[in-house]
């Protein structure tokens, strides 16, 4: 009972923020200023997710904590951190094309909250996945639960993952961390993470400049940055992102390989230090694909070998098992 309470609450709150969105067009075209009212659903809409988010960390508030990584050099203060990311978050509303897509998130979390049954850790998957990188990384976010989930009321990335390389300290550069260089995982091949065909690549955005400062690329075309959507089964696309610009070797249409190189872990899109997201979803539209919890093969995790496919979760660090001959 309480979770389908959860999912009505969520359905309102997500329909009434892509409701209120409609008010934009009263402001823009000529004799619809009536709709302009519908734009003061906006605020419940926050209220409302507000409202949920607090009584989700009330619930994981006796979920066992992790030592959260340190804030790069460039980063300043905490204050400073989180003032040039509010900043910048504001200064997003004024880039159209990113106003669009966070529009079309909007709207596609609506409709994916409506479907009658969400994936959860009951899903059975087809494909049989792998690390989509080679050497030992550290899962920095994400997980299959409330508590250590990338973002859990973002439903296509409920399950996803973000991941870079740290050092024992959890630190993630060398020298001062101001140039992409500096960070431990630029740069380093992004393979397939399965078998599958490529279904979008997104190639030409820049690299988000100012890395690990707080600042969030406001100018990008598309927050996104540059991404690979590979099909490995019905229903089933893995979506890795962030990629340098001009590093993607694969396009539309191509057959890839498990451990296929398909780019290089870059810095662009929203991304507030170079890493790379990866999340597999039930659909090819980033907009309209609810996330899939998926287990990894060939694992090891905090240096042990796993002899069973098993999901990861944030704090973690992870490497591909040596191929048995």
């Amino acid at each position: 009972m309480q979770n389908r309470r959860q999912r009505l609450f969520s359905l309102i709150t997500d329909w009434l923020g892509a409701i209120s969105l409609l008010g934009v067009l009263g402001y823009l075209i000529p004799g619809l200023e009536g709709l302009r009212l519908l734009f003061l659903l906006f605020p419940l809409a926050l209220l409302a997710r507000a409202l949920r988010g607090r009584a989700r960390a009330a619930n994981d508030a006796a979920a066992p904590s992790l030592p959260d990584p340190p804030l790069n050099q460039p980063a300043g203060s905490p204050a400073r951190f989180t003032a040039r990311f509010a900043l910048s978050q504001a200064l997003v509303l004024l880039n159209p094309l990113q106003v669009t897509q966070i529009i079309a998130q909007i709207v596609g979390q609506a409709i994916i909250t409506s479907r009658r049954a969400l994936p959860d850790e009951r899903y059975v998957q087809k494909t049989r996945y792998t690390l989509p990188f080679r050497g030992k990384w550290l899962v920095y976010n994400g997980g299959i639960t409330p508590a250590d989930s990338h973002s859990w009321d973002v439903l296509t990335q409920r399950y996803a993952y973000d991941f870079v390389i740290a050092d024992a300290a959890l630190r993630r550069h060398s020298g001062d961390g101001r140039a992409l260089t500096d960070y431990f995982c630029y740069g380093q091949d992004v393979i397939a993470p399965a078998d599958g065909e490529i279904i979008t690549v997104r190639d030409g955005v820049r690299d988000a400049p100012r890395p690990g400062s707080g600042w969030v690329d406001f100018l990008a075309p598309d927050f996104r940055g540059n991404f690979v959507v590979i099909k490995h089964a019905e229903d089933e696309y893995s979506f890795l992102a962030h990629l340098i610009p001009g590093s993607i070797v694969v396009g539309a249409g191509q057959r890839v390989r498990r451990g296929q190189v398909i780019g290089r872990c870059g810095n662009s899109g929203h991304s507030g230090e170079p890493h790379l997201h990866f999340h597999v979803q039930d659909r090819p539209s980033f907009w309209l694909g609810a996330g899939l919890p998926v287990q990894f093969d060939a694992l090891i995790v905090n240096g042990a070998p796993q002899d069973q496919p098993r999901y990861l979760t944030r704090g973690a660090r992870v490497s591909l098992a040596p191929a048995s001959d």
